[in-house]
């Protein structure tokens, strides 16, 4: 859902803008002039700001609260957030019904699986294979030969599959 989301900017609502304006300013923090200048904020800028929010005590620190919004940035961001939140579900969800009832379940794909692929480079070493780093018996310069020596007889054992 994260990445739905992550790149989006989001336009502060006016209430908001001036509540941030009427807050006596504390020196080493930014975090209020870059959202008034811009009027703006980021996804990622907001769920940190509602988490700062949410781990402040307002109680001990209300001058440090209210410039980060206070109560009205903490409703107005939970609320914003999760509607937005429910749009990228709802959509998804529209998607796989939508091809549910079009009979399209195999020939598209699911909306909420990511797409991966897989790494065929690598070579397969089991669990077994590995050599633990604390034993007595090997060293680490023994642990990366038996890797080797594993990798070289899969290759020796593919090369005389293909002849």
């Amino acid at each position: 859902m994260n990445s739905e989301l992550k790149d989006k900017i989001y336009k502060l609502p006016p209430h908001l803008i001036t509540f941030l304006k009427s807050q006596p300013e504390i020196e080493g923090l930014k975090r209020n002039k870059n959202l008034l200048n811009d009027g703006t904020v980021t996804y990622g800028q907001l769920k940190r700001i509602l988490h700062d929010l949410k781990k402040m005590n307002k109680l001990i620190d209300t001058k440090k609260y209210n410039y980060y919004g206070g109560d009205e940035m903490l409703n107005w961001g939970l609320n914003f957030l999760n509607a937005e939140r429910g749009q990228v579900k709802n959509s998804k969800e529209a998607t796989k019904i939508a091809n549910d009832i079009g009979g399209l379940s195999g020939e598209r794909q699911n909306p909420t699986l990511k797409k991966h692929t897989k790494n065929t480079l690598s070579p397969k070493i089991s669990v077994n294979d590995i050599i633990k780093p604390n034993s007595e018996k090997y060293s680490n310069a023994s642990m990366f030969s038996a890797k080797s020596f594993k990798l070289n007889e899969e290759i020796k054992r593919m090369k005389k599959l293909m002849r």
